[in-house]
C-alpha cells in the first residue's frame, strides 16, 4: 500500500545550530559504532533543516525514494563518486585554506597593538642614579619618543600608562563579537548554505578589518574590532563543515584535524610578514588584501555542500554536485546518472536543559564547560601576551604557529594510545606548568618554558571536541558540545583583561594562565575515560552507563585488560577519530 507523507513547504530550521561543523562531527564517531544496530544517528543533516522546496513535487520525492534504488550521500560517495578523490582533495585544500586569513584576522592585533620601541629626547637620558632605565610612565611626554609614531595603534594614539587598558578592551572587543558571531552565521550556514556563511563572514570581517586600518581614532577602531570579531566567529564553522561534508565518513575526522595545520601555517606566515610590515596600517591593508586575494580565488572554485543541498530541498543540484566530483575522479557514471538522493529521516532532540535531572551528565556538562572556558582563556592569552616574552615579537609568534603543528599530532597519537582523559590531563598539566614556570624565569629561557605551554594548550584545544562529543548521549550531544564551545569564548573575553594585570608585576598573567590550565587538570580528573565506550542514544541510558564502574566490561573495553577480545579492536578500528579544535 501506498505511504504517506506530509510534505510542508515552509523552510523550517533548527535553533542550536550553533556550532554545524561539531554536529557533523559527531555523526562521524557515532556513525562506525553503531554499524549493524537499528538506532539513530545523529549529523549536521539532521541538526539543518528539513524542508521540500516549492519547485519539487512531494509525490516526486516520495516515488524516488520508494523506487529502492535512492542512495544516501555517503552511499553515493562509496559506490560512485569516491570517498577521498582528486575533486574531494581539491575542494577540501581549498576550503580549509580559510583559515589562513581567519588567523590573519583573528590574532592581528598581536602586530598592530604592540608595544613599539620608544627612546629618550633629552640630553639627560632617562636613566635612574644606578644606570637602570625609568619606566615610560615615570617619564615627561617632552622626554621621550616613539622611533615610529605609526608603528602601532599604541604609539598613534599613546594608549600606555593610564590609557593602556584601551588595548586590551579592543581584544575583549573583538571576542564579544565572536560570540555573537558563532552563533549568528552558524544559524546562516544551516539556512543558507555553507558557501555563503563562508563569505558572507570574510565579508563583515574584510570590511571590518578595513574600516580599522583607516579609522582615525580608537572609538571607530573599538567598535571595528566587535565587527571584526563577528564576521571571524562564523569562519571556522563554515570552512571546516564545507571542507569536511564531501569527504567519504572514515576521512572526515582525519582530515577534519588537517584543518588545523592551516591555522598554525597561518600564524608563522603572519609574523614573517608582520616583520617586514612594521606600521599597523600597512599590515591591516595586507591582511585586508590576503582576504580578498582568497575570496576572489576561492569562490569560483568551491561548490556548495551537497549535503546541505540534499537536506535544503534540492536533491537535483545535490546529485549535479557529485556528478561533477564523479567525473573529476574518472569514476564509471551510470548511462542513466546517478541513483536518486535519499532524504535524511529525522532524529529527535532535546534541549541541553533536559541532563540536568541527572547528576553525572550535569557534573560531565559544568566540568567540559569549564574545561573549555579555562583553554580559550589559556590559549589566547598567550597567543596575544607573546609581546611580553623576551627576545623578538616576530620570532617568538612564529615559534608559537610551529610549535602547534607537532602538537595536533601528538593529541592525535595519545589519544588513540592513552585514552582521552590522560591524554586531557596530561596536557593542561604540561600547559600550566609551562606558563608557571615562564613567570620565573627570563630572556629565552622564558620563551622555551611559553612554548612548552603553548603546545599544552594547543594539543589540549583540539582534543577536548572529541571528548566532549563521547561524554554525552545523542539526543544533548549537539547541544552539548555547542553549549560548551559557546562558553568557551568567555576565556577569550577575559583573556586580553588578564593580560592587563601586567600593570601589577609581570609575571602576574602568567601565574594566573598557569593556575587556570591547572585547575582545567584537576577538572579533568572528575571525568570518565571513553576510549571504547559505547555511545547511548537517549538520556536514560547515559546516566546508568554514568553510574556504571569504569571497570565493567559492559560499556568499556580496555587494551591492558584480561577481558580484552582482538576481535572486538578489529571490529572497532574506525571507533576513536580525532577531531578538529
Amino acid at each position: 500500500s501506498a505511504r504517506t507523507r506530509n510534505c510542508n513547504p515552509l523552510h523550517f530550521f533548527t535553533n542550536k545550530s550553533l556550532l554545524l561543523a561539531f554536529a557533523f562531527v559527531a555523526e562521524t564517531i557515532d556513525g562506525p559504532r553503531r554499524q549493524g544496530a537499528p538506532q539513530q544517528k545523529m549529523s549536521v543533516e539532521m541538526s539543518s533543516s528539513r524542508l521540500v522546496s516549492d519547485g519539487i513535487a512531494c509525490g516526486d520525492v516520495v516515488a524516488r525514494e520508494e523506487s529502492g534504488n535512492a542512495l544516501t550521500v555517503d552511499e553515493m560517495l562509496s559506490l560512485h563518486v569516491g570517498e577521498n578523490g582528486p575533486a574531494q582533495i581539491r575542494h577540501f585544500l581549498i576550503a580549509s585554506g580559510a583559515w589562513v586569513p581567519a588567523v590573519f584576522l583573528t590574532l592581528m592585533s598581536v602586530f598592530t597593538a604592540r608595544v613599539p620601541k620608544w627612546q629618550c629626547s633629552t640630553p639627560e637620558g632617562c636613566k635612574d642614579d644606578i644606570g637602570n632605565l625609568k619606566d615610560i610612565c615615570s617619564l615627561g611626554l617632552d622626554e621621550w619618543e616613539w622611533l615610529s609614531k605609526t608603528a602601532s595603534i599604541v604609539s598613534e594614539w599613546n594608549l600606555i600608562c593610564d590609557d593602556e587598558w584601551k588595548v586590551s578592551a579592543a581584544d575583549s572587543m573583538f571576542f564579544a563579537g565572536f560570540f555573537f558571531g558563532a552563533g549568528m552565521l552558524g544559524q546562516l550556514a544551516d539556512i543558507r548554505g555553507r558557501w555563503a556563511a563562508l563569505y558572507v563572514s570574510f565579508i563583515f570581517g574584510g570590511v571590518a578589518a578595513t574600516l580599522s586600518a583607516v579609522s582615525f581614532e580608537y572609538w571607530q577602531y573599538l567598535m571595528c574590532k566587535f565587527v571584526l570579531g563577528f564576521g571571524c566567529g562564523g569562519i571556522g564553522v563554515a570552512s571546516f563543515v564545507l571542507s569536511t561534508e564531501p569527504l567519504g565518513a572514515k576521512w572526515r575526522a582525519v582530515l577534519g584535524i588537517a584543518t588545523q595545520y592551516w591555522w598554525a601555517a597561518g600564524i608563522c606566515l603572519m609574523s614573517g610578514v608582520a616583520s617586514i610590515l612594521t606600521e599597523w596600517r600597512v599590515f591591516s591593508a595586507f591582511v585586508v588584501i590576503s582576504t580578498l586575494a582568497y575570496c576572489g580565488a576561492s569562490a569560483p572554485l568551491l561548490k556548495e555542500s551537497p549535503r546541505w543541498l540534499l537536506i535544503s530541498g534540492n536533491p537535483e543540484k545535490a546529485r549535479e554536485v557529485l556528478t561533477s566530483m564523479a567525473k573529476e575522479n574518472r569514476q564509471d557514471i551510470p548511462e542513466d546518472g546517478l541513483p536518486p538522493l535519499k532524504q535524511p529521516a529525522s532524529t529527535k532532540t532535546v534541549s541541553i536543559g533536559s541532563l540536568f535531572p541527572y547528576p553525572a551528565l550535569r557534573r560531565r556538562l559544568f566540568a567540559m564547560s569549564f574545561i573549555f572556558v579555562a583553554n580559550s582563556m589559556v590559549y589566547y592569552g598567550l597567543s596575544l601576551n607573546v609581546g611580553s616574552l623576551g627576545g623578538s615579537i616576530y620570532l617568538n609568534s612564529f615559534l608559537s604557529g610551529l610549535v602547534e603543528m607537532p602538537s595536533y599530532a601528538f593529541a592525535q597519537f595519545s589519544v588513540e594510545f592513552f585514552g582521552r582523559k590522560r591524554t586531557l590531563i596530561f596536557l593542561n598539566a604540561m600547559a600550566g606548568t609551562g606558563c608557571l614556570l615562564s613567570a620565573f624565569v627570563t630572556g629565552k629561557a622564558q620563551t622555551a618554558v611559553a612554548l612548552i605551554g603553548r603546545f599544552g594548550i594547543a594539543a589540549s584545544f583540539n582534543m577536548i571536541f572529541l571528548y566532549t562529543t563521547e561524554l554525552f548521549p545523542t539526543v544533548v550531544r549537539s547541544a552539548a558540545l555547542g553549549t560548551c564551545s559557546l562558553v568557551a569564548r568567555i576565556g577569550g573575553i577575559a583573556a586580553p583583561q588578564i593580560i592587563l594585570f601586567r600593570r601589577f608585576h609581570d609575571s602576574l598573567p602568567s601565574l594566573i594562565f598557569g593556575a587556570t590550565a591547572a585547575a582545567a587538570c584537576l577538572t579533568a580528573t572528575l571525568l570518565p575515560e571513553t576510549k571504547g565506550v559505547v555511545l547511548e542514544d537517549d538520556l536514560e541510558g547515559a546516566a546508568k552507563q554514568a553510574s556504571a564502574k569504569s571497570s565493567t566490561r559492559e560499556f568499556v573495553r580496555f587494551g591492558l585488560s584480561s577481558e580484552y577480545n582482538d576481535d572486538d579492536d578489529n571490529n572497532n578500528e574506525e571507533d576513536e577519530e580525532i577531531l578538529p579544535r
